[in-house]
């Protein structure tokens, strides 16, 4: 091997060289025309040497390819699975086949095989080598994908080679998804996979039947997450024939009573498919989805795909129309929970919640109307007050954080169904998680940022004297990520508390003003910029003014002022606003000056949006929008006085009485400063 290994990729290249010579016979090329006898003994021959050969070259790829996917030949690293190590770095083997470039040879001869045991044989081998991310490109582009896709339509159902070249697709979309991807994602593979579906899920009643049908499905899941392939499902009725089993029972007998399936079928199958579905009398029933492990697992892997798919419209038209977001708020109903699903174990239970709240997640944000309309937000509250799941709870609480970013008829909503006391509740609980108790305060934000309501009920509820017990940042006392803890604490107080007055009296009698100044003494400068915009806001009432002359930190006995003059002046050293002599650059831009002007750039450029401006430096919060306002005032006070008319003085109403409404520190976060 050391003397002659260099000369193996030239071997592999001759050895599999032989199949293009060795490819199954054209009828008539083998004897003389005028004996037909001696024609057909010949041809049969020549057809049984080459398959012979072809079997041969299989079976030394197939050993080549092999050899070697064990621990001992492959450098893993600690904690790498074997699997992984074998993508990234291969064997010895693996690298010599990509090396030699057979897979365009190997697939030309696939393309052409008729032999079913030449066909078996490098199905093997090509599983092998799928498992090599180089050789897996080499795989995608070689065009091999449409002839695996061809082995399964021809094996439906019969022979476990559909079952390896299901294997060796799954494999090259894990490890060459993007272009795996784009070659699945056409029009007449989408069509194929509809028809294997379709015949697995109302004939597969087999266990490895079952195990087909989730691969399919796996592989399902990898295509749909090109976007560009979604709209396909729709348009091939792959997504209502998956909807069809994706549904409750009494969902789809309602849905076959009404027409709608077969609509939703008949319009968008035509052809011979369309003659198959109109045969089969058993379309709507299919197999029957039990508690099996198989079972459960493929409900999973569907309603994550068809969720998935929903983001593209006429997925999600099919899916509104066929009743998805009903079915799956049902799973979440512990109450009263449909008849197919009252023999599953708690377990089994809790885990097809958690994969239906995922699901609920991305349609809530693609089909919000719909969620409204199944009474999603009402469900997922009940679900959320009852379930004893940790896992559970923090699904739903995820839930109900993107739930309240579709609009200000989530949070009314979901304020008339009590959910700011529930939340309180949860958040004050101690024995919760942090990262459940950072969602509450986050959901709380949320539902009270736009809503007078809703901050009302949040005082009723205690939530003021809750919240204020937060305000702390203390790091060390947790293995959990206090800092963001805090900074949605810091966005409760700013959404719930600032800006109603009954709510920012309470909040300053239990010492909140003070406990948000300790904080900002000790906190890091991300938690130290929220916290400065919301006291920008809260000391616009003069009550918390004063207290905030009146604090002094208990550790280093500075006052409030100095402690923001320092972080004013440290913001200086920063951004080296000041020039040597410690004079400030530009007035306008203090804590922002604008980089030197290149000579061939116009104002125009400088000035571009997006560039940073001055008024883009300041936190979205009142008291930057009341500096804005009186600047401006400044300047026209300024032109007036230089006019004609002679107009000058100061204005008769103080800039402070015009202040607009608090924004919140989402809008700050997003860059609308107004």
């Amino acid at each position: 091997m050391i003397t002659y290994g260099h000369h193996l990729p030239g071997f592999l290249k001759v050895l599999v060289s032989a199949l293009s010579v060795s490819l199954p016979p054209v009828e008539g090329t083998a004897g003389a025309v005028g004996d037909v006898a001696e024609s057909r003994r010949a041809h049969d021959e020549l057809k049984a040497t080459n398959e012979r050969v072809r079997i041969e070259v299989a079976h030394t790829l197939a050993c080549w390819s092999r050899f070697g996917l064990d621990e001992e030949s492959v450098d893993v690293s600690p904690h790498q699975p074997l699997i992984q190590a074998v993508a990234d770095s291969g064997t010895p083997n693996l690298r010599i086949l990509r090396q030699s470039q057979v897979m365009d040879a190997l697939s030309a001869s696939f393309r052409s095989e008729d032999s079913p045991e030449a066909i078996v044989i490098t199905l093997g081998a090509i599983r092998d080598m799928s498992l090599y991310r180089p050789l897996a490109r080499q795989i995608t582009n070689s065009g091999l994908i449409s002839n695996l896709v061809h082995v399964i339509r021809v094996n439906l159902l019969g022979s476990d080679v559909l079952l390896v070249a299901a294997e060796v697709l799954w494999n090259v979309l894990e490890l060459d998804w993007e272009g795996a991807a784009e070659a699945l994602g056409q029009e007449e593979v989408i069509e194929c996979f509809r028809d294997f579906m379709d015949a697995v899920l109302v004939r597969g009643y087999r266990f490895k039947d079952k195990i087909f049908r989730n691969d399919m499905m796996v592989l399902l899941m990898y295509i749909s997450k090109r976007e560009e392939n979604r709209p396909l499902f729709a348009t091939t009725g792959l997504m209502a024939l998956l909807l069809c089993h994706a549904v409750s029972e009494a969902q789809r007998k309602e849905l076959k009573e009404a027409g709608v399936l077969a609509e939703l079928l008949g319009s968008d199958i035509t052809g011979t498919a369309l003659e198959s579905h109109q045969a089969n009398q058993r379309k709507y029933a299919g197999v029957v989805l039990t508690n099996s492990q198989e079972d459960m697992e493929f409900r999973m892997l569907l309603w994550g795909t068809l969720a998935r798919c929903c983001s593209s419209a006429p997925c999600a038209d099919v899916a509104v129309r066929c009743g998805l977001v009903p079915s799956l708020l049902a799973v979440l109903d512990a109450q009263d929970p449909p008849p197919e699903q009252r023999q599953w174990s708690s377990e089994q239970r809790r885990k097809v919640q958690l994969e239906a709240l995922a699901a609920l997640f991305q349609l809530v944000q693609y089909v919000p109307v719909a969620f409204v309309h199944a009474q999603g937000n009402a469900t997922v509250l009940q679900l959320l007050q009852t379930t004893r799941s940790r896992e559970v709870q923090k699904k739903c609480l995820s839930l109900l954080q993107v739930a309240i970013r579709q609009g200000e008829a989530f949070c009314e909503e979901l304020g008339r169904l009590g959910a700011v006391g529930l939340l309180v509740e949860l958040f004050g609980d101690k024995d919760n998680p942090m990262s459940s108790r950072q969602l509450c305060a986050s959901v709380l934000a949320g539902l009270c940022a736009s809503s007078a309501d809703n901050r009302k009920e949040f005082r009723k509820k205690d939530g003021i004297e809750a919240l204020r017990a937060e305000v702390v940042y203390r790091p060390d006392e947790t293995t959990d990520n206090h800092l963001f803890y805090t900074v949605c604490v810091v966005d409760c107080v700013w959404s719930a508390i600032v800006g109603t007055r009954k709510n920012e009296i309470r909040f300053l009698d239990a010492g909140g003003l003070f406990a948000l100044l300790d904080v900002l003494e000790v906190a890091p400068i991300l938690l130290k910029r929220q916290i400065i915009g919301c006291l920008a806001d809260l000391v616009q009432y003069r009550k918390a003014a004063k207290l905030f002359v009146q604090w002094n930190s208990q550790v280093t006995m500075k006052g409030g002022s100095k402690i923001l003059l320092e972080l004013w002046q440290s913001e200086q050293e920063i951004v080296q606003s000041t020039g040597a002599d410690g004079v400030i650059r530009d007035l306008d831009r203090p804590l922002n000056p604008r980089a030197p002007e290149p000579e061939s750039a116009s104002d125009e450029e400088a000035d571009r949006p997006g560039s940073g401006s001055s008024v883009g430096s300041f936190r979205s919060s009142r008291a930057s929008v009341k500096f804005r306002q009186a600047k401006a005032f400044a300047e026209t006070a300024a032109s007036y006085a230089s006019g004609p008319r002679g107009f000058a003085g100061p204005s008769a109403r103080a800039p402070g009485q015009a202040a607009p409404p608090s924004k919140r520190v989402t809008q700050a976060a997003n860059g609308d400063l107004g």
